[in-house]
């Protein structure tokens, strides 16, 4: 039977300490800490993280009361939510009050309750809201037998006036940055470099935030598609292949030649990234001239560019197609089956609308 969800509903969940951390982060939830210390945290709300621990007999919290144990003074931290030791991590939430103008779906996330009292026993494990120096200084400390911080658990940062604020502040600056680029005023390096250091300093992301959001894999596997494309040019690789594609040109037409840039660009993506298949590409349709085709450099481009968007048939072509190709079920055949019709419909529109 279904139930539909109204504000102010309480919610309890079975889940894990990494699932606690992601359904915080859920819009129309709020989790409320265990521990009334939980506002002594600070302000430093970006900096803090989760980790999970599991109670020590030699550790001081235990005799001490959930939710005024002096988790801040010693760990400069707080109870977030706990299992006790051999019960099911659940996540639930205490009443909120019917009045509340405020109340969402839910009000905590915290792990079972215990049934006879509220006090830490040594095999609970608890999840405490902390700062990353946590995890340095406790590792190896005898007052838990486990410390396990748990990954991208920075607290939401969406309800207070400032978190709104910095919202229009980013959308802002993004204009900004995306609006000097296209009139030419800056450089595309200079503007977004300009714009990270203005995220950086409202507060919208740490600096290391900034440096992890920059994927490694994308920038190193364009840097080797700049190699490949070199080395397929002085071997005369692309020598070869620009004359083909000029005897195709000359004796079939421009059509049938942006048509063979267009299916290898997009069969090549699905292999490597786009990334790597326009430079690649690009180093073999620079060597051919309009006067032997009959087709300019910029359709040509243009034509690459469109077929390496278009990676649709392997789950290997672009990042979002391997975050979806396991989680949802989805085998090798099904992005075959169904991409390859999407690699092949954008073709008559962009050989026809190309200026």
């Amino acid at each position: 039977e279904w139930v539909r969800l109204r504000r102010g509903d309480l919610l309890e969940l079975e889940c894990t300490a990494d699932a606690v951390s992601k359904l915080r982060k859920l819009q129309g939830l709020e989790a409320e800490a265990r521990s009334r210390l939980h506002a002594g945290l600070g302000a430093r709300r970006r900096r803090r993280c989760l980790v999970e621990v599991v109670v020590d007999r030699r550790c001081p919290l235990v005799g001490q009361s959930i939710q005024d144990a002096d988790t801040l003074t010693l760990y400069n931290a707080a109870i977030f939510a706990i299992r006790p030791r051999g019960a099911i991590p659940v996540a639930s939430s205490p009443p909120a009050a019917e009045d509340d103008p405020e109340g969402l779906d839910s009000r905590a996330m915290s792990f079972l309750n215990r049934p006879d009292d509220d006090l830490v026993r040594p095999g609970d494990t608890l999840l405490l809201e902390t700062y990353p120096n946590f995890i340095m200084t406790h590792s190896d400390s005898d007052h838990f037998a486990l410390v396990r911080p748990i990954h991208d658990s920075a607290p939401p940062r969406t309800n207070q006036t400032k978190d709104r604020v910095r919202r229009v502040v980013a959308g802002l600056v993004f204009i900004a940055s995306v609006g000097t680029v296209a009139m030419q005023k800056l450089s595309l390096l200079i503007s977004v470099t300009i714009a990270s250091l203005v995220l950086v300093a409202i507060q919208c992301l740490t600096i290391d935030g900034a440096f992890r959001a920059i994927k490694g894999r994308v920038v190193l596997s364009a840097i080797a598609a700049f190699g490949i494309g070199e080395a397929l040019r002085k071997t005369g690789v692309t020598d070869k292949v620009a004359d083909f594609a000029i005897t195709i040109g000359q004796s079939m037409g421009p059509i049938p030649l942006l048509l063979l840039i267009f299916l290898c660009t997009a069969c090549l993506s699905c292999v490597i990234s786009n990334t790597a298949a326009v430079i690649i590409l690009y180093s073999i349709v620079r060597n051919l001239h309009v006067a032997d085709t009959g087709v300019s450099l910029k359709k040509m481009v243009i034509v690459i560019i469109v077929g390496a968007a278009s990676s649709f048939g392997t789950p290997f072509g672009y990042q979002t197609n391997l975050m979806v190709w396991r989680s949802g079920g989805y085998s090798f055949s099904n992005f075959a089956l169904f991409g390859v019709p999407l690699m092949v419909n954008p073709e008559p529109f962009t050989l026809n609308s190309v200026p």
